[in-house]
């Protein structure tokens, strides 16, 4: 190699050192007076609305009824409101201004008194404590302390036809006027029913409403086959497998109309 060549080759040697040095130092300085994240306060939790009128931390449900009186009117009263409002609800005053809230989170206070079954297959509503979908916590025309008939809160949410849904919203409306979100609605069974609601399901033309042809036997509802809150067996279903039939998980709820076929 030739002297100049050489020189040449250490000067270039010399420039990229350089240049490089100059991009290290650069970014150093970059890390260093960039801005450091800040951390974003939690979301504020939903203030409790004012009470309109003061009430003590102990008052009688007359004092709630004088307002609330339609919480009593139903057929069917919550047991719990003879203990009184304040067992699921809280009264707190300050300064002359009070605030009802509730003891427990909704999805928790119906817990408190009803413990979840042990069953392996649940309900989904029951299970993630969405109670008041279907129950009316004070009182109801209906057995169950339901917001409508057994047979009407099955097809409110499980026949796609009753419920109202608001895409934008992400929302969906039972027929008596519960408002779930479609990520509560995940995962729940829509049934090709015919267009009367009344038969399709379990398979084409089998009825979901109506009289028994079998004598002896109460008309047909979804809870003929069903159980409305848990099981022991797969979909909610009252019976398992026959004992001659092991293989055949559902036919234990067929053989209890149709045994002349088992």
């Amino acid at each position: 190699m030739s002297r100049h060549n050489y020189r040449i080759g250490i000067v270039l040697s010399s420039l990229l050192m350089m240049a490089a040095m100059s991009g290290a130092a650069q970014t150093a300085t970059q890390k260093k007076t960039s801005p450091a994240k800040v951390a974003q306060p939690a979301p504020a939790k939903a203030a409790v609305p004012e009470h309109p009128v003061p009430l003590a931390a102990d008052a009688p449900v007359s004092s709630c009824t004088e307002c609330h009186s339609g919480v009593l009117s139903g057929k069917y009263v919550h047991t719990v409101m003879s203990d009184g409002c304040t067992t699921c609800h809280q009264i707190s005053t300050k300064d002359g201004v009070t605030h009802v809230s509730l003891v427990a989170p909704v999805s928790q206070l119906c817990e408190t008194c009803h413990a979840l079954s042990d069953d392996k297959v649940r309900h989904g509503p029951y299970n993630e404590g969405l109670c008041v979908s279907c129950h009316s916590p004070h009182s109801s025309d209906f057995p169950g302390h339901t917001w409508a008939s057994a047979q009407d809160i099955c097809l409110g949410c499980h026949a796609r036809a009753r419920l109202k849904v608001n895409q934008k919203a992400k929302t969906v409306t039972t027929p008596w006027g519960k408002t779930l979100t479609l990520a509560e609605m995940k995962g729940w069974m829509y049934l090709n029913l015919d267009s009367t609601l009344t038969k399709n399901h379990p398979v084409k033309g089998h009825p979901v409403s109506g009289p028994n042809l079998k004598a002896g036997l109460p008309p047909i509802t979804c809870l003929s086959c069903h159980k409305t809150h848990a099981s022991s067996y797969k979909n909610l279903l009252t019976a398992g497998a026959p004992k001659n039939m092991n293989l055949c998980a559902t036919c234990g709820v067929c053989e209890q109309c149709h045994e002349s076929l088992f």
